[in-house]
C-alpha cells in the first residue's frame, strides 16, 4: 500500500509540474525550476574548474532535457510503484522469462507509458487494465506537454535576443543612450519599457530563459546594461527642454527595472534584493557619475539637476542598486564586470 501511495504522489507531482509549466500564465513548476537550477550549478562549477565559461552555453539545452527526463522518470517510476504490489495479478507470456517484483513492474510501466504494448504482460484484472490505459494516456499527454513547452520557450528566446540587440548600442555608451532618449522620443522609451515588462513576465513563467547564456549583443547582460543606461539618461541625464516626456518615461523604466532586479535576484541569484542591493552610492562617487551622465548628453544635459540634492540622492539610490545588481549578475554568469557610469564608460 505504501508503494501505491508513493507512486500516486509521484504521478501527481509530474502531472502538476507539467501542467503548471506549460499552461499557467505566471507560475513555474517546482520540478522544472529545480532541475534547471541543478543543471546550471553543475555546469557553472565545471566552467569555474576548467576556466571555460562557454561551458555555460550548454545549460539551457541540457536544462530542457533534464526537465523532460524528470517528467518521464517520475511517471515511469510512479506507475511502476502502483503496479508493484499487484505483479502477481499480471498475466505473463509463458514462452518468455521475466524478472520478478520491481523489474516486472518497471517493464509494464515502460511499455504502457511509451504505448509500445507488446502484449506479453497484461493485467489480469479490470483495475490493472484501466491503470495501463491511464498510463498510456499520460504518455500521450507527456509528449504534448514537451512539444508545447518547446514551442513556448524558443520563440521567447528570440524575443529576448532581439530586445538585447536593440539596446546593445547603449550598453556602456552614455552619449548614444542620450541620443536615443532625445531622438527616439516617447515611443522608443515606452516600447523599451513594454519589452522589459514582457521579458520579466516571460522569465517568471519560463525560468529556463535565464539559463540560455548568449554572447555579445544578444546576451541578457547587454540588454540589462543598455536598459539601465537608457533609464539613467531619460530620468536624470537629458533636460526636459530637449526631451519633454523623457523624465516621465525614465521613472517608469526605473520602476520596471526595480521589479526585474527583484525577480532575478530572488529567483536566480538567491539573494534578498532589499538587503544586498539597497546601499546607495557614496555622495562623492554619485556626484562624479551624475556629472558624467549629464555631460554625455552634451548641450541637452540637465545641468540644473546637478545642484538638486533630492535628485542626487534619488540617483545615488537607483544607480547604486543597479550597479550592485549588474556586478552580481555578471559574476553569476561568469562574465566580465563593467562599472556602471565608470571612467571607461
Amino acid at each position: 500500500m505504501i508503494a501505491v501511495i508513493a507512486g500516486t504522489a509521484l504521478i501527481a507531482l509530474a502531472a502538476v509540474d507539467a501542467v503548471v509549466s506549460t499552461l499557467h500564465p505566471t507560475r513555474r513548476g517546482p520540478v522544472t525550476f529545480h532541475a534547471s537550477i541543478a543543471v546550471w550549478r553543475a555546469l557553472r562549477a565545471l566552467a569555474i574548474v576548467t576556466r571555460a565559461p562557454r561551458v555555460l552555453h550548454l545549460a539551457g539545452p541540457l536544462a530542457v532535457l533534464a526537465v523532460f527526463a524528470g517528467w518521464v522518470l517520475m511517471l515511469w517510476t510512479g506507475f511502476a510503484l502502483v503496479y508493484l504490489p499487484y505483479t502477481d495479478q499480471l498475466s505473463y507470456d509463458s514462452s518468455t522469462s521475466y524478472g520478478e517484483g520491481l523489474w516486472a513492474a518497471l517493464y509494464v510501466s515502460g511499455m504502457a507509458l511509451t504505448t509500445v504494448g507488446y502484449g506479453d504482460i497484461v493485467g489480469n484484472t479490470d483495475a490493472l487494465r484501466l491503470v495501463t490505459i491511464a498510463e498510456a494516456a499520460a504518455g500521450f499527454g507527456l509528449i504534448t506537454a514537451a512539444i508545447t513547452y518547446l514551442l513556448s520557450v524558443y520563440p521567447l528566446l528570440s524575443n529576448l535576443g532581439s530586445a538585447a540587440r536593440s539596446l546593445s548600442s547603449q550598453a556602456g555608451d552614455r552619449a548614444r543612450a542620450a541620443g536615443m532618449v532625445i531622438h527616439g522620443g516617447a515611443s522608443y522609451l515606452q516600447g523599451t519599457n513594454e519589452r522589459l515588462i514582457a521579458i520579466d513576465e516571460d522569465t517568471q513563467r519560463f525560468p529556463l530563459l535565464y539559463f540560455f547564456r548568449r554572447e555579445g549583443p544578444a546576451s541578457t547582460q547587454t540588454m540589462l546594461r543598455g536598459a539601465v543606461e537608457l533609464c539613467l539618461q531619460a530620468r536624470w541625464g537629458v533636460s526636459e527642454r530637449a526631451a519633454p516626456a523623457a523624465r516621465l518615461y525614465g521613472e517608469e523604466l526605473s520602476r520596471t527595472l526595480d521589479r526585474l532586479v527583484d525577480h532575478y535576484a530572488r529567483s536566480f541569484l538567491f539573494k534578498d534584493p532589499g538587503q544586498v542591493f539597497s546601499a546607495p552610492l557614496e555622495e562623492d562617487d554619485a556626484r562624479c557619475r551624475f556629472v558624467r551622465l549629464v555631460d554625455a548628453a552634451g548641450d541637452a544635459g540637465a545641468r540644473d539637476r546637478l545642484d538638486d540634492h533630492a535628485e542626487l540622492r534619488a540617483f545615488a539610490v537607483f544607480a547604486g542598486r543597479m550597479d550592485a545588481f549588474l556586478r552580481d549578475f555578471a559574476a553569476h554568469q561568469l562574465r566580465t564586470q563593467y562599472p556602471l557610469l565608470g571612467e571607461d564608460g
